[in-house]
């Protein structure tokens, strides 16, 4: 004689961690986010006279890195250069000598690193103003951008709790059939 109500609860839990492992998991899904990196200059080295205009295309709402480097042509010692990001409609009021927005700007000497993020997709241009000094300047630039990418995944959480049930499930159900029923004397 066996523990008959017992061994079907166990045998029922043993079942629902079963299909839980081979039908829900597969449904139960998560979002994982990864950024990945994405090199557009990797390296640069440019002579700015009066100023240089280099002209790249960037995704929207990224986050936009770099470094820039600048030393004096002559002596080779760090120096500084204005150094502005425009998107394509503003580089056009900056070039005809209207007032325009920038996506960033900075005066900085040495080599300094940047981040800014792009509002939308489209062309930007990366001007170096050096209208300032009368002396060249050496420039070195690196542009990268981050992206985050999202993609479902299965939980893994699901297979967890299903071995969780099956376990529980098999050891109320081995409990019920070994286990005998007390004797009542009546």
């Amino acid at each position: 004689m066996v523990l008959l109500k017992t061994a079907i609860a166990g045998f029922g839990i043993l079942t629902i961690g079963v299909l839980m492992l081979t039908m829900v998991g597969q449904y139960v899904t998560m979002d994982v986010q990864q950024v990945q990196m994405h090199e557009i200059e990797p390296h640069a080295e440019f002579l700015v006279g009066d100023f240089v205009d280099r002209t790249y295309t960037l995704p929207g709402s990224v986050h936009v890195l770099g470094t820039v480097g600048v030393s004096q042509a002559p002596s080779n010692q760090t120096s500084d250069v204005r150094f502005l990001v425009f998107d394509a409609d503003n580089y056009q009021k900056w070039s005809s000598g209207d007032q325009a927005s920038f996506v960033y700007s900075t005066d900085k000497q040495g080599q300094f690193n940047y981040t800014f993020t792009p509002g939308t997709t489209g062309t930007y241009h990366f001007v170096f103003d050096n209208r300032a000094s009368v002396y060249k300047k050496y420039v070195t630039l690196t542009i990268a951008y981050e992206e985050v990418i999202t993609s479902r995944i299965p939980d893994p959480r699901v297979g967890y709790l299903s071995f969780g049930l099956i376990l529980v499930g098999s050891l109320v159900f081995l409990y019920g059939m070994i286990r005998k029923p007390p004797l009542t004397w009546n």
